[in-house]
């Protein structure tokens, strides 16, 4: 039994410079070759090796896609066959992230069951995506004046963490009308280790229905020469040719960049990160992605929201205290987020009404050590502004004592693996998404809104016939409202045919208020 799994690993494992190489068959996804017996096959692997977690996980995805595919053939709406085809590659993906833990774990099981060596595991810690935000790079003519590029492309995007995967909401349909793409999602990753690689992949599919002369790709390949330019046509042609010889089912997203984030990349607020745009063979089909993306990636060890250990402890010194030294005394101490607190007794600690008598430093600068002069007396060390602050505490046994000096020294390490993660408490947002909303969200501003067209411009007359010297905006002189095409397939359709002639009556509209806008500024 062991002796097939090596290969089915294989299938799914594969590298990125082989996909980016076409090593592979393109099949829609990583693990489309492998059949639903291999599947199936696979789970039975993970029962033998009593990874039953793995069982469930890959239990499930095998469920969900073979109720996704039976989706996928039924489905006649385009809404449809995007939300079916996004589900369908996600849990390919999930399948591919499984078999290799799968593999990882049947590596490691020898040395596992032979070590012998009682070591604490690093704090692990939540990860928390959110603000995803990417700008698109169209032509001044085809964003402002609403001509040029047709294309028109669903978008969204998976972000993966170790076995965990998530697909974020459907953008549907992204087109030149839109500046940057905004996902609304919250996605929250548990039990992240320390040295974790966050990855974002962004897929996108071009969509067919954007031109309304015919109701089938034959009609428009064959009504296209009389319709739009011979260039335009041209390319629209070639890619209409391959779908109707590739003979798959439902559409067919592909990937058009990746970026990978480690804690180095974690913060509090938005940054900017770098992307890696992947080469297509068909150009028609690359989403016009800028090459950085903004997120919002932050983390909080779980050393941090749970109490890592609590139980009496006797403080014997400790040199910041704000009345005088008083003798020895039993308090009850918890360590938690860097922190090792005492308060009175046991009662104080359970009501927390009180503030703590004592709070200790625990990070990777401080030093903790056994006193030689006591057996159950430890030391905690710490400077503060050129001061060394020592507070020493005492354990009710020896076994006591080892716990604490353990625990605390382990502390002091998850203070120096996570950084600033452990300097400041951020927050891990609620997970959700805005793909259920029965509203259409607003996008955001976008520079080109607020861009000038005019340059100098003494007085204008507003609503109120009142002068003012600010310059008119682009929205303020075609008089138009913020787009609302960032709206999933799920709560708005795609624009007809009839809507772009009514947009295009407006834009001559907005011409001709224009011209009357330079005659009044002349005059």
């Amino acid at each position: 039994m062991d002796s097939c799994f090596p290969p089915l690993a294989a299938l799914s494992l594969a590298t990125a410079s082989e996909k980016r190489n076409g090593k592979l068959q393109e099949n829609g996804g990583k693990l489309e070759v492998l059949q639903d017996l291999d599947l199936y096959y696979i789970k039975q692997i993970a029962q033998n090796l009593k990874e039953f977690d793995l069982e469930q996980k890959i239990e499930l995805e095998i469920k969900m896609r073979e109720g996704t595919t039976k989706l996928l053939a039924a489905s006649r709406h385009q809404a449809q066959m995007l939300e079916a085809a996004k589900s369908l590659l996600t849990s390919n993906e999930r399948m591919s992230a499984y078999i290799a833990e799968l593999q990882r774990r049947k590596r490691d099981l020898l040395p596992k069951r032979t070590s012998t060596v009682m070591s604490l595991p690093p704090s692990k810690a939540r990860l928390c995506l959110s603000d995803v935000r990417m700008p698109l790079i169209w032509r001044d003519s085809d964003h402002f004046k609403n001509k040029g590029d047709y294309r028109r492309f669903a978008v969204f995007c998976l972000a993966r963490a170790g076995t965990e995967v998530y697909d974020t909401s459907l953008l549907c349909p992204v087109d030149r009308s839109l500046t940057d793409l905004t996902f609304p999602d919250v996605i929250v990753f548990n039990e992240v280790p320390h040295d974790f690689v966050f990855q974002l992949e962004i897929y996108s599919h071009i969509l067919r229905d954007d031109l309304s002369i015919a109701s089938t790709p034959r009609k428009i390949k064959n009504t296209i020469h009389s319709s739009i330019s011979r260039t335009v046509g041209k390319k629209l042609a070639a890619s209409l040719r391959d779908e109707l010889n590739s003979g798959k089912i439902g559409p067919h997203f592909e990937l058009m960049a990746s970026a990978r984030l480690t804690l180095h990349d974690v913060h509090d607020s938005t940054r900017t990160h770098d992307l890696k745009l992947e080469s297509l063979e068909v150009r028609s089909h690359q989403l016009p992605l800028f090459g950085h993306f903004c997120c919002r990636l932050a983390a909080q060890p779980n050393c941090m929201a749970q109490p890592i250990v609590s139980g009496p402890l006797t403080l014997v010194h400790h040199s910041q205290q704000l009345q005088p030294q008083q003798p020895p005394h039993l308090t009850w101490a918890q360590l938690q987020a860097f922190r090792l607190q005492l308060w009175k007794d046991r009662d104080a600690w359970l009501q927390g009404s009180s503030e703590p008598m004592v709070t200790v430093v625990v990070d990777k600068e401080t030093v903790i050590k056994a006193r030689k002069s006591s057996n159950c007396e430890l030391e905690v060390s710490n400077e503060s502004e050129g001061k060394e602050i020592v507070s020493v505490l005492r354990a009710t046994s020896m076994e006591e004592r080892d716990k604490w000096l353990r625990l605390l020294v382990h502390h002091a390490l998850d203070h120096q693996r996570w950084r600033l993660a452990a300097e400041r408490v951020m927050e891990i947002q609620t997970p959700g998404t805005g793909k259920h909303s029965f509203t259409k969200p607003f996008r955001q501003g976008s520079l080109y809104d607020e861009t000038p067209l005019i340059e100098t411009i003494e007085h204008t007359r507003n609503s109120c016939n009142e002068y003012s010297t600010s310059r008119p905006t682009v929205h303020e002189i075609f008089g138009l409202t913020p787009s609302t095409s960032l709206s999933s397939c799920s709560s708005s359709s795609s624009p007809t045919f009839r809507d772009r002639s009514l947009s295009s009556s407006g834009s001559s509209k907005s011409r001709s208020f224009l011209s009357a806008f330079s005659r009044s500024h002349n005059d």
